[in-house]
């Protein structure tokens, strides 16, 4: 049944009215690293793939998991179509697993299709050895994919309008506290999926893309830290989310416009 959920969601969620923005963003990326030299002159090869995956592809990740997983629920919930989503003779655990992989198989394909022209448009002729670099990149979007689906889906369960949350999150809070002295990086997701990608060093640059990246603080989370805190919170929030979404009622909202 799960898979039989996962289906009729993908196919939902892949429909050209929800993915065609998706494709618009992933080209627009692509043009933005490939025209990247122009804006940064001094930068060099592996500055310029790090600094576009850094603030424009895990940028995406987020925003893209913010408005796929809000669909889930909580957007049924303000569409005053919940009641049809919950006739389905399926546990609604089940149900909801169903659904959440399918917005996360959606996200990550858009990102790492992304990490992909990026990687072509940076690395296009150049000689300098990026052997693995990518292939990191992938298995962090693909990790992020889970943990912010895992996230934005438990708060979509607690809270109405819950995409703008996600968004502050997303862009507010992932933003800023892996900037902060101190050790305030740990709880972020962002910073365990570049210790991940393990981008190398970069040397002087901007200091708002210094910002944007998440660069200015010190970090020192370990490889086998981040995948295991990964792994943790992932499986955490979507037990939780089940049970949560198993044992409470969600009615339709008699204000939604």
């Amino acid at each position: 049944m799960v898979l039989y959920v996962f289906r009729q969601t993908l196919r939902e969620f892949l429909r050209s009215r929800r993915l065609l923005p998706w494709i618009f963003l992933s080209v627009l990326t692509f043009v933005l690293a490939a025209n990247w030299r122009e804006l940064s002159p001094t930068s060099g090869v592996l500055e310029r793939y790090t600094s576009v995956m850094s603030v424009f592809v895990y940028r995406l990740l987020a925003l893209a998991s913010a408005i796929y997983t809000t669909a889930i629920v909580s957007q049924e919930v303000e569409q005053k179509t919940i009641s049809y989503l919950l006739t389905r003779p399926i546990e609604r655990w089940r149900l909801l697993l169903g659904r959440y992989l399918a917005s996360v198989v959606v996200v990550g394909g858009v990102c790492m299709v992304t990490a992909f022209l990026v990687s072509s448009a940076v690395f296009a002729g150049s000689q300098v050895n990026h052997a693995g670099l990518l292939e990191r990149d992938l298995a962090a979007l693909g990790v992020g994919a889970l943990a912010y689906g895992a996230l934005f889906l438990f708060v979509s369960l607690l809270f109405n309008r819950a995409m703008l949350i996600c968004l502050l999150f997303a862009f507010g809070w992932e933003t800023s506290m892996p900037n902060l002295p101190g050790e305030l990086y740990r709880v972020t997701i962002f910073s365990y999926l570049q210790g991940i990608a393990s981008h190398p060093p970069l040397q002087a640059q901007d200091k708002l893309l210094a910002f944007v990246m998440g660069a200015i603080g010190p970090k020192t989370v370990s490889l086998a830290a981040c995948w295991i805190t990964m792994g943790i919170l992932i499986v955490s929030l979507l037990a939780a989310s089940c049970w949560w979404f198993t044992h409470f009622e969600y009615i339709a909202r008699e204000d939604a416009e």
